[in-house]
């Protein structure tokens, strides 16, 4: 890992390589870090439409130099409207109560959840240890300022927690983990919905959902959320893929 400063911006700069964690045929990742100052975390809006996203306290984008198949995927909030599918998804789960904080907490019951989640969804992985398991939760719950929270409940059972970080213009999908007893529910599409909405109601242009990878399962289902916009060579365009 190397590190260099940016004096006009105010930024550590960090890139790091490794294997690749979404294709199994040799490639190698190239992330960007950036340790914005307290003051920079403000634009944090201009560096989501430059393609970063956020642990902790860092930024971080792909900068691989040969793939450029992680493309980051934005949605127009005035212009969305959910499909068929994603309306059954909305009637399927109108029995769950979703509770918005303007702060994040870390609790027993929630880092048992993500335990269970990330252990049971990812089971190809070596199983993650507990203080693991509490290490990411600290910088996905923890580290930037303008947090969203989100809690849904099945009558008094926490199934899912959803983590949101709000820009000037715009929402971003941090990190959802929930109780994977209920698959069926998909709360994984019902969480992106409800996010959708609270950018929607609280009147921010963009809602951005992360990295879209065509060939790869757990991630392309981002573009069934239309219309999007994906970035390519630093530019957004629109992006209706069927």
């Amino acid at each position: 890992m190397k590190s260099d400063n940016e004096s006009e911006s105010n930024l550590q700069v960090f890139q790091e390589q490794s294997p690749c964690p979404y294709f199994k045929d040799d490639r190698i990742s190239s992330i960007e870090y950036l340790i914005p100052s307290e003051e920079e975390t403000g634009n944090y809006h201009a560096y989501l439409s430059k393609g970063y996203r956020r642990l902790g306290r860092i930024f971080y984008r792909n900068v691989c130099d040969t793939c450029e198949e992680c493309r980051p995927l934005r949605i127009e909030t005035d212009k969305f409207k959910p499909g068929k599918s994603q309306i059954r998804t909305l009637k399927k789960n109108e029995d769950i109560r979703v509770v918005i904080s303007d702060t994040s907490t870390l609790t027993t019951e929630k880092i048992m959840l993500y335990h269970r989640y990330v252990n049971s969804k990812h089971p190809e992985n070596k199983e993650e240890d507990l203080g693991d398991s509490v290490n990411i939760l600290m910088a996905i719950h923890h580290g930037y300022g303008s947090i969203k929270e989100m809690e849904y409940y099945l009558e008094d059972k926490l199934v899912g927690v959803g983590i949101v970080d709000e820009g000037l213009d715009s929402l971003s999908s941090n990190y959802f983990y929930y109780d994977t007893d209920y698959l069926n529910r998909r709360l994984g599409i019902f969480s992106i919905l409800k996010e959708i909405e609270l950018a929607q109601k609280l009147g921010k242009q963009y809602y951005y959902l992360g990295f879209y990878i065509e060939d790869n399962s757990k991630m392309s289902y981002k573009k069934y959320f239309r219309p999007n916009q994906v970035l390519e060579s630093g530019e957004w365009r629109e992006f209706l893929r069927e």
